[in-house]
C-alpha cells in the first residue's frame, strides 16, 4: 500500500470538531488530554505512563509515514482543544475496504457529540471520497462502552475473531468484528446527521 492512498489529505471538518493528521506536535497535549485511571484504554491496554503512550505512538507515526494507515486527531472548533483521536486501518490492495479503529476519546468528553461526529465525518470520508464498498471495526469484547456505541452507530456484528490481535499483556486478544457496507451508508448517515441536528450523543 502506497501513501497515495491517503495523499493530500488535509482535514475534515464538521460542526463542532475537526480533524487533522496525527503530528509529532500533538503528542504532549495528546497525553495531557487523554490519559486517565478512569479510562478503558489505560487500564486494558498498560497505557500508564508518558513513556508508555508515546511508545504507542511511535507505531501510529511508523504505519502513517508507510502509508498503511492515518491517524486523525480532533479538536473542538470553538475552544481548539484535543477531544479524541482515531485512526484509518489497512486499506485494501484495491480499497475496497478500511478499517476505523482506535478511537479513544478524552474523559470530558465522553456521552457528548465528539464521537458520534468523529464517526460521521470518517465514515463520510471512507464512502465518499475513497469510495470504500465496506468499512470494518474491531472491538475488544470485554470494552462495553465501544461496543455499545457500535450498536447504536449502526454496525452490523459479524462476530467474534478468537485470541485474534494481541496488543498488550492484558489482551485475550478476542475481537468482535463490526462492518457498514456501501449499500448501508445511506440509512446510516441519514441517523447520524438527525442525531448531530438533535444534539444526541455518543
Amino acid at each position: 500500500m502506497t501513501m497515495s492512498v491517503f495523499q493530500g489529505f488535509q482535514i475534515l471538518e464538521g460542526p463542532h470538531i475537526e480533524m487533522k493528521p496525527l503530528s509529532p506536535l500533538d503528542s504532549d497535549e495528546l497525553f495531557e488530554t487523554l490519559m486517565s485511571q478512569t479510562t478503558w484504554m489505560v487500564a486494558e491496554r498498560g497505557i500508564t505512563d508518558k513513556n508508555t503512550f508515546n511508545s504507542y505512538l511511535e507505531g501510529f507515526f511508523a504505519r502513517q509515514n508507510k502509508g498503511e494507515g492515518l491517524t486523525l486527531v480532533a479538536r473542538e472548533k470553538l475552544s481548539g482543544q484535543i477531544t479524541s483521536m482515531s485512526t484509518f486501518w489497512n486499506p485494501s490492495t484495491n480499497l475496497t475496504k478500511i478499517e476505523i479503529g482506535f478511537t479513544w476519546v478524552a474523559d470530558r468528553w465522553m456521552r457528548t457529540f465528539v464521537n458520534t461526529e468523529q464517526k460521521y465525518l470518517m465514515l463520510k470520508f471512507a464512502f465518499e471520497s475513497l469510495k470504500v464498498k465496506r468499512v470494518e471495526f474491531s472491538v475488544d469484547p470485554r470494552n462495553e462502552r465501544s461496543n455499545a456505541a457500535m450498536k447504536r452507530l449502526g454496525a452490523h456484528l459479524e462476530g467474534t475473531l478468537r485470541k485474534w490481535l494481541f496488543l498488550s499483556e492484558n489482551d485475550k486478544g478476542d475481537r468482535n468484528i463490526y462492518s457498514i457496507i456501501d449499500d448501508e451508508w445511506p440509512s446510516v448517515r441519514s441517523r447520524l446527521e438527525w442525531r448531530l441536528n438533535q444534539g444526541q450523543i455518543k
